[in-house]
């Protein structure tokens, strides 16, 4: 009888630790390279994804970067709601092309920011399509992507291109 006890006493404390130790966490931090959920999950470097759509992409009009004053002025979006930003615009203001690549502060100032984006092109579009109709196309074509707490935008003639590049 008292080795049944012992026994129940072993079982009911494996089963225990065993429990526990499907309820932690893995040693990966949850990264699997092979999957797009996960990738969200990862640190990216908007930085780095705004100067290689720059650097891979051509563009009919030079860009050039803007600081954090203007790309509330000019986008919309406020400074305390992103992490880390780079943007790009025409120089010229002759085409609509932009490169606005941000880390927002958590998902729902990501939503804001994407919102923000939508109006810029939706103002844009009514822009060009009386200023210069041949540009038009461009912004029908814009790359959008909210993905988590990052937000991509890329106007430029190659909107398969940024799409690789931003994943």
């Amino acid at each position: 009888m008292n080795f049944k006890k012992t026994l129940c006493m072993v079982l009911a404390a494996l089963t225990v630790t065993c429990s526990l130790a499907a309820c932690g966490g893995s040693d990966d931090d949850g990264k699997d390279s092979g999957s797009k959920a996960s990738a969200s999950a990862e640190s990216v470097d908007v930085v780095e994804v705004a100067d290689k759509l720059k650097s891979d992409i051509t563009y009919d009009d030079e860009l050039i970067e803007i600081d954090s004053g203007k790309i509330e002025s000019i986008l919309g979006v406020a400074a305390d709601s992103y992490k880390s930003a780079k943007v790009y615009i025409s120089s010229s203001g002759a085409t609509p092309e932009e490169i606005a690549c941000f880390e927002a502060t958590n998902g729902s100032t990501a939503t804001t920011i994407e919102s923000s984006l939508k109006t810029r092109i939706t103002n844009q579009k009514s822009t060009f399509t009386d200023y210069k109709p041949e540009q038009a196309p461009k912004l029908d074509d814009a790359v959008l992507i909210k993905d988590g707490s990052y937000v991509y935008l890329c106007i430029s003639g190659d909107s398969s291109k940024a799409k690789e590049i931003i994943g």
